[in-house]
């Protein structure tokens, strides 16, 4: 049968008809699209974005401060119960306050951040993260704070001010310093000249070591020992390792376990004073101590 006449052309006409239709009917209850979320505004006029931890993405620098001599508490880690124990820090701060898009969450944002500081060398002794969220980093004599609500997070990055090291001498006091700057330099401990023996007037300082251990038995730390720049490398090599064994050996004998004690030699490598004088020299000859990252 042929098809040739007006059928086609019906047919045809027919289905532009219910093409045009669908295509209204579609248009009609189709779910509009979203937009996604607004632009943000440009980051404050003045402020420079934070040097430890540079904004994440999708955020923008809201406001910004600097402080001299500020003096703060911060979280160093959670007690038995969960809570946060402070330890009050001191030096210049930078704070800079950061507003993200409207999805971002507190528990995205320390996310983010922690794995951000970790991957930097930060440790990071202590992170709570829910409905509002808080963080604390360190590295060296640098101290990072993060606190995070809604869709906005603060970093402030604190520079601390060292003590005067010699005053150091009691477990209090050690524990405080390790938990601040994570080293404390133990003037107290001395050597016989040139020989690895420890001097009677150690003990002092070694009973106090040993307390503040027990004080804090979920802590490891390293013992390392320094040298001035008198004598060769290799000499002074051996020697720093031979202190810092000694020190080891006795916290051993006072029950510590030595899985939580590492000792180690740094011979002349981080002096903390020049070497061109006698005082200086002094200084550089020293038992450090170093709190080591929980594993």
């Amino acid at each position: 049968m042929s098809l040739a006449g007006p059928f086609p052309r019906v047919f045809v006409s027919l289905g532009i008809f219910l093409g045009v239709f669908l295509g209204i009917e579609a248009s009609a209850t189709a779910q509009p699209k979203g937009e996604g979320p607004p632009p943000l505004a440009p980051d404050a006029l003045g402020c420079v974005d934070s040097r430890t931890l540079p904004k994440l993405p999708g955020c923008r620098i809201d406001n910004c401060e600097k402080k001299d001599s500020d003096r703060r508490d911060v979280a160093v880690k959670e007690d038995e119960h969960g809570q946060a124990v402070t330890s009050a820090i001191e030096g210049d701060s930078r704070s800079v306050m950061y507003e993200c898009n409207e999805g971002a969450k507190p528990k995205g944002i320390m996310y983010q951040a922690s794995a951000a500081l970790r991957a930097a060398g930060f440790e990071v002794p202590y992170l709570f993260s829910d409905e509002e969220g808080g963080l604390t980093a360190r590295k060296g004599d640098t101290w990072v704070t993060i606190e995070s609500a809604s869709h906005y997070y603060t970093v402030v990055e604190t520079t601390v001010t060292a003590p005067e090291w010699e005053s150091i001498n009691d477990a209090a006091s050690m524990a405080e310093a390790l938990e601040k700057y994570g080293r404390v330099p133990l003037y107290g401990i001395h050597f016989l000249t040139g020989r690895a023996d420890l001097a009677p007037e150690s003990v002092i300082a070694l009973r106090e070591l040993a307390i503040m251990m027990d004080d804090n038995p979920d802590w490891n730390i390293r013992v390392e020992g320094h040298t001035d720049n008198i004598g060769t490398k290799a000499a002074n090599s051996i020697l720093s390792l031979q202190r810092a064994s000694a020190v080891a050996a006795y916290l051993a004998g006072r029950g510590i376990k030595r899985v939580r004690v590492t000792p180690m030699g740094m011979a002349d490598a981080h002096p903390m004073a020049q070497n061109d004088t006698e005082a200086g020299r002094a200084k550089n000859r020293r038992i450090e101590i170093v709190k080591l990252p929980a594993p």
